[in-house]
């Protein structure tokens, strides 16, 4: 693990490839005091910390850094679009070039149903201050906003694209697929309901689970169970006397008067209390992964590793602070956005390859992140290789004792379904605290 790690982090922060590429993406200016290496380890390391995360933080890490401290006008000039795609670069190829740990127990499961990996789909929105609205309008009449997407894959797990947009852009619209999904299930939440979409994934051979979107009116053409069999052909509707687990396949219009067929399934998981009594809670998915593959108590626990991509964002918001930004310049926030999530993929990576090395323990991308923040000054100031070494053995001596979690098997609540005690080891890490 230290000889990979610091292959990774030595090409990161190798001043004259990072001031090479700097110059194929015009990201330099005559004003050579400024590094291009430097201000990525600046914006990197300005994540962490009590200061607000501004141009100024940036700019205080940049001369601890370089013991330069340039003028805020030199400086915040730096902010261009060639740093923005220097930055996205080194973010795609961390991403791409990265190693990857597999879940056994999920890829046994997975394999029996003919399916490769699992996507978790979503995206979340970071505020902006008012002045940014301009460049990022938002459905808030106040605030500004960007949409960070991201999709993950849940067998490594590790983010494997992002997106990012203004928030006003809706989920569905922000969505760009591969153009081929053989063996892939995408599990998104209620904004990615779309019946186009649903075609879409199915003709590229993918596979799909996504919460159910009220008032859709599919018509019902089988029922398995849950409903009694004189409704077919009639429309679907929440009021219908659904008994126990509910099986059906629905028909959705699409253009030109065509139907496709889909599966729809309900499941009531727990009871919610409220004032004018207690209210079952219900989860209705639409997906097209057959009876064969997966029962429908085995789609909802499918559905639960979908909670890694909320994690995922949990990270960056608690962990690189992306909802700290204060600027409304594009190349400043996009620029931001990109180095925090080159923190996060990193410490995704180093999550793997703990797993490769002590498959028993289950690190904390959350402990791990905010470890790998706070050693990354440390092992850049290394000046030789016997002090490099020196600095990976301590931190990788860190990770062990404070960046596995403490409690990898706690499920989300004390109830634990008789389904989910058949998949405890596959779902031990979407399951697991931060």
């Amino acid at each position: 693990m230290i000889t990979t790690l610091a292959t990774v982090l030595t090409t990161i922060l190798n001043r004259d490839q990072v001031l090479e590429l700097a110059r194929q993406f015009k990201a330099t200016e005559r004003l050579r005091e400024i590094h291009p290496a430097d201000m990525l380890r600046a914006l990197v390391e300005c994540a962490l910390g009590d200061e607000k995360r501004t141009i100024s933080t940036a700019r205080r890490h940049f001369g601890k850094i370089s013991g330069f401290s340039p003028e805020e006008k030199a400086f915040y000039e730096r902010f261009n679009a060639g740093l923005v795609e220097l930055i996205e670069y080194y973010l795609k190829a961390v991403i791409e070039t990265g190693p990857k740990s597999t879940r056994p127990m999920l890829k046994h499961l997975l394999d029996h149903a003919g399916l490769a990996d699992m996507l978790a789909i979503d995206g979340s929105r970071f505020a902006l201050p008012s002045w940014s609205k301009a460049m990022f309008p938002s459905t808030d009449d106040t605030r500004g906003g960007v949409k960070l997407t991201a999709l993950m894959s849940l067998m490594s797990p590790m983010l494997e694209k992002f997106i990012v947009t203004d928030a006003r852009q809706h989920d569905r619209k922000v969505l760009e697929l591969p153009r081929w999904l053989h063996g892939l299930l995408l599990l998104m939440d209620r904004g990615y309901f779309d019946r186009k979409l649903f075609v879409q994934i199915e003709d590229r051979k993918g596979f799909f689970i996504v919460r159910w979107k009220k008032n859709n009116r599919p018509r019902i053409t089988g029922i398995r169970s849950g409903l009694d069999t004189s409704y077919i052909g009639e429309s679907f509707r929440d009021d219908l006397p659904f008994e126990g687990v509910v099986d059906l396949d629905v028909a959705f219009k699409m253009p030109g008067g065509k139907e496709r067929e889909f599966r729809l399934v309900r499941l009531v998981v727990g009871t919610q209390h409220c004032k004018d009594g207690d209210k079952p809670i219900e989860l209705l998915f639409v997906t097209n992964l057959t009876v064969e593959q997966f029962t429908v108590e085995q789609l909802a626990t499918l559905y639960r590793f979908r909670w890694e991509v909320e994690r995922l964002f949990a990270i960056c918001k608690g962990v690189s602070r992306l909802d700290h930004l204060q600027s409304g310049n594009p190349h400043v926030v996009h620029a931001f956005v990109y180095a925090s999530l080159l923190a996060v993929v990193l410490g995704l990576q180093v999550c793997a390859w703990m797993r490769q090395q002590r498959p028993e323990r289950e690190p904390s991308p959350w402990r791990v992140t905010t470890l790998l923040l706070v050693w990354l000054p440390e092992i850049a100031r290394a000046k030789n290789r016997s002090e490099s070494l020196q600095t990976m053995l301590s931190f990788e001596a860190a990770l062990w004792r404070e960046g596995v979690n403490p409690n990898p098997g706690r499920p989300y609540t004390a109830t634990k379904y008789t389904f989910e005690l058949t998949w405890q080891q596959a779902c031990r890490a979407p399951c697991a605290t931060y």
